[in-house]
């Protein structure tokens, strides 16, 4: 028998899925009412980076197979509103956003532990927003030029490395505050770029010589680089390495001692969030629900992954429960191991 084509085969996965949502959300009366609902209506998918980042790779193939997977086939669109470290976005997503299933958020996965970690955080409660998943697990790793001295982890204790930083707030910086108090290593944040894009740039150009991008960021916008050895990967921000780069150092390797070791696990979690999207407080719980189912069966579309192996980058799926429940676990943290954390961050 020939095989299907894989557009059939995605509209076939979509149609089945309906079938089953319609089933699960309660009848075939809810059902109507929430394709009623988005029926000619637009979601925004509000975005913490600039155009052109890996993030904004993912959000753009989130936006072509969401609306299939949800009643009444809503458009999407992606609004890019970067700054701050992703806090704009954040805020935006907490205070102004309409809380009805028309909005939905790709957060800084660092940016929703930012209130534990600093006595000046905007006051966001993440733990209120409704946690759709996430859609790609993301591998950080600290690399060098390659005409750097600094060629290992292991040299960073010896010599300093300049990195682009990018906002109180980013990632970048929070990170790398806080792996330097932990480990004493020297890593020093130049500030003032636009996104991580901006970051890249500065390395190549000359302007630093190290940087923290993702593994699948150096994908999309300079496989080159990986491919011509252009860049030492110095050390991954994983507690298990991936796959990918197995022989790269992860940085629980450079820990020396117990109370380093748990600094370590609370920044960095078990389930790597790489990209994770959330909606408003109070989105009703139903309309919650099905956005969840729809977020899960998009990333799981088969021409979706289709995609990212052409793209060379990853997606996985994780689930909103459990996004949240490890939202929820890391901020019970005990308080010493946080306000270490607090206190490294805080140092220049």
């Amino acid at each position: 028998m020939r095989a299907r084509p894989p557009r059939l085969r995605s509209l076939l996965f979509a149609v089945l899925w309906a079938v089953f949502a319609f089933g699960a959300l309660g009848g075939h009366g809810l059902a109507q009412e929430i394709e009623s609902f988005y029926r000619g209506k637009t979601i925004t998918i509000v975005l913490y980076t600039t155009s052109g980042s890996i993030y904004d790779t993912y959000a753009r193939l989130l936006a072509r197979f969401l609306p299939a997977y949800i009643p009444g086939h809503p458009s999407v669109l992606i609004k890019y509103m970067p700054g701050a470290g992703g806090l704009l976005a954040a805020r935006y997503l907490a205070e102004v956003a309409p809380s009805d299933g028309t909005t939905i958020g790709g957060l800084s996965p660092t940016l929703i532990f930012e209130p534990l970690l600093s006595a000046n955080a905007a006051n966001v409660d993440f733990l209120k927003f409704g946690w759709l998943g996430s859609i790609a697990e993301s591998t950080g790793v600290y690399v060098s030029w390659k005409t750097s001295k600094v060629k290992t982890a292991r040299d960073l204790f010896e010599h300093e490395m300049l990195i682009a930083g990018t906002g109180a707030a980013a990632e970048t910086t929070i990170t790398t505050r806080a792996i330097d108090g932990i480990l004493g290593i020297k890593i020093k944040l130049v500030e003032g770029y636009a996104g991580s894009v901006a970051g890249l740039l500065a390395l190549e150009r000359g302007e630093v010589d190290g940087g923290y991008p993702t593994l699948e960021a150096l994908h999309t916008l300079h496989p080159d680089w990986l491919r011509e050895r252009t860049l030492n990967l110095l050390f991954q921000t994983r507690q298990v390495p991936d796959p990918e780069i197995a022989d790269v150092p992860t940085v629980m390797t450079l820990a020396a001692n117990e109370d380093q070791r748990k600094d370590l696990q609370f920044l960095f979690p078990r389930n790597a969030f790489g990209r994770p999207y959330a909606t408003p407080p109070g989105v009703p719980a139903k309309r919650l629900k099905m956005l969840q189912d729809a977020f899960a069966a998009a990333v799981n579309d088969p021409a979706l992954h289709a995609e990212t192996t052409k793209l060379e980058i990853p997606v996985t799926l994780t689930g909103g429960d459990e996004l949240a429940g490890t939202i929820k676990e890391k901020y019970a943290t005990p308080a010493n191991v946080i306000e270490r954390v607090r206190k490294f961050i805080a140092t220049e």
